[in-house]
C-alpha cells in the first residue's frame, strides 16, 4: 500500500504547485477522512471542494478551482494533503471497508435496494452478469 508523504504531493503537483500549496494550509477550512477518501473544502479565490484518494497505489486529486477542474494536481490538494500529514492522518486504502456505504444500504428498504441495484446492472453488463451467475 503506497504512503501520503510531501514527497508524494510534490511528485504529483510539480514544484510550482507544491510550494504554493504550502502557503495554503491555513486556508484548508474543512477536512473530513471518510472510508475510502479524503475530502475538504480549502478556501482561495473562492472556496474549492477538494478530495484525495488511491486509485490502485496511485494518489489522485480532484478540486473545483480552474485549475484543478482541468485535471491537475492543484495546490489546493496539496494543501489538504499537508494538513493530513500535519494531523498525522492519511489517505485511506482504496479497498479499505466502506463502513458509511455498508450502513447506508443496511438502512434502506429490500424495494429501494432492488431499483438501485436493478437500474445500475441494466446499464454495467458486468455487474449484470456477475448478479446472474449469485447462487443464493
Amino acid at each position: 500500500m503506497p504512503t501520503l508523504t510531501s514527497a508524494l504531493l510534490r511528485h504529483h503537483a510539480g514544484a510550482k504547485s507544491y510550494w504554493r500549496g504550502l502557503t495554503y494550509r491555513d486556508s484548508v477550512v474543512e477536512l473530513s477522512v471518510r472510508s475510502r477518501h479524503v475530502e475538504g473544502v480549502v478556501v482561495g479565490a473562492d472556496e474549492y471542494r477538494v478530495t484525495l484518494e488511491w486509485d490502485d497505489t496511485r494518489l489522485v486529486g480532484a478540486c473545483t478551482c480552474p485549475y484543478g477542474s482541468q485535471g491537475f494536481f492543484c495546490k489546493h490538494c496539496v494543501a489538504l494533503g499537508l494538513v493530513l500529514l500535519e494531523r498525522g492522518l492519511t489517505v485511506p486504502p482504496p479497498d479499505a471497508e466502506d463502513e458509511e456505504l455498508r450502513d447506508r444500504l443496511a438502512e434502506l428498504d429490500h424495494a429501494t435496494l432492488v431499483e438501485l441495484l436493478y437500474d445500475r446492472a441494466a446499464r454495467d453488463r458486468s455487474l449484470r452478469d456477475e448478479i446472474m451467475r449469485v447462487r443464493g
